[in-house]
């Protein structure tokens, strides 16, 4: 598949897209992935702990989701 394949593949199914982007980052915050939200040798490490980047991750989650759902309803 070259890019333009990809990009006309990802704005056709953008629903899709979102929805499992959100539930992965829901279901990272929730299991606690490391790889995600482990703040280690981030260059913003200082600001944000373990802890605030499992809310972040979890709201952005939920409003990727929400917002995949809301685009099938409407």
């Amino acid at each position: 598949m070259n890019s333009e394949q990809i990009t006309a593949f990802l704005q056709a199914h953008w629903e899709w897209v979102t929805l499992i982007m959100g539930s992965v980052s829901v279901v990272g915050s929730i299991l606690n992935w490391n790889w995600m939200c482990d703040p280690t040798g981030k260059p913003d490490s200082h600001r944000y702990g373990r802890g605030s980047r499992r809310v972040i991750f979890l709201l952005l989650g939920i409003v990727l989701i929400v917002t995949s759902i809301m685009s099938w309803v409407l």
